[in-house]
């Protein structure tokens, strides 16, 4: 799985009309939008705020569409319904949504560097 790409900028081409400019800045904005979501999670995992950390994963979830990282979408649905529970199951969950996040985010410098 380690050669798989876990986004696809095809939505996003479209989306900009294939225009580089727009295309980096909304990468950009993706890169502070997941680094800020993925500390904050952290900490209210700490808290055992459930609630917090299931709002935080559902605002993702558009982010997520956008650069085709289609596989953190069903962990991030997961992420909102245990949120619902003792949320024992949140850290793992978090832990694999923070693997694709973080391998998303590497492909993504690639893409934009790749961008003239």
């Amino acid at each position: 799985m380690e050669d798989t790409k876990v986004s696809d900028l095809t939505f996003l081409k479209q989306f900009s009309s294939g225009n580089t400019a727009m295309m980096k800045k909304l990468i950009g904005v993706f890169f502070n939008t997941a680094q800020d979501a993925i500390v904050k999670i952290q900490g209210f995992i700490e808290e055992k705020n459930w609630e917090r950390v299931g709002s935080i994963a559902h605002q993702l979830k558009p982010q997520c569409s956008y650069m085709g990282i289609k596989s953190a979408e069903p962990i991030i649905i997961q992420i909102e319904e245990a949120k619902h529970t003792d949320g024992s199951a949140i850290p793992a969950l978090f832990e694999s949504l923070k693997a694709i996040m973080e391998k998303a985010m590497l492909e993504l410098k690639e893409e934009t560097d790749k961008l003239a």
